[in-house]
């Protein structure tokens, strides 16, 4: 049974090549530190992710890859498609597909399905910027992708992190 489930948008991208599609568009310094920095955290506060199912986006594969240099260990990350700009309906009916995970998950993508998330599963809207993460404990044995089934524990902001 799934103990933890994360889900994180993406951090903050580059607009600076107006040649690329969004999907290509990578992280900007700004990105990179945060993403460096939630990875660092997520560790030091024991939350860190075993798997991560993470949108196919440049921008979601390079933060990604630097939380989990961040996070000892092996952690496993898998591409998928369908979380690129996904609603939260299309990011659960995904997790439907694919079933229950036995390790503590991260979903990683973009606004507004992640923003929609964090709803979905607090019952309270939120601003939702770049990098943002939203932590869940497990409370019950009840379907996964159920509210009822999660307590909320912390919303991790980027801009907090910052000294």
């Amino acid at each position: 049974m799934l103990e933890r489930l994360l889900f994180m948008r993406h951090a903050k991208s580059s607009w600076a090549d107006d040649t690329m599609t969004d999907h290509e568009r990578p992280l900007n310094s700004r990105g990179e530190r945060a993403a460096d920095m939630m990875g660092q955290v997520l560790t030091a506060r024991g939350l860190a992710p075993d798997i991560i199912w993470c949108s196919d986006a440049t921008r979601t594969r390079l933060t990604a890859l630097r939380l989990i240099r961040a996070i000892p260990g092996a952690q496993q990350v898998e591409y998928i498609s369908e979380f690129y700009h996904a609603s939260a309906q299309n990011v659960l009916d995904v997790c439907t597909q694919r079933g229950e995970p036995e390790k503590p998950l991260m979903l990683l993508g973009h606004n507004p399905g992640w923003g929609a998330l964090h709803a979905h599963f607090t019952g309270s809207p939120h601003a939702y910027p770049t990098g943002a993460c939203t932590i869940l404990t497990r409370k019950n044995d009840g379907d996964w992708l159920s509210p009822d089934s999660w307590t909320f524990k912390d919303l991790i902001l980027p801009r907090e992190l910052e000294a």
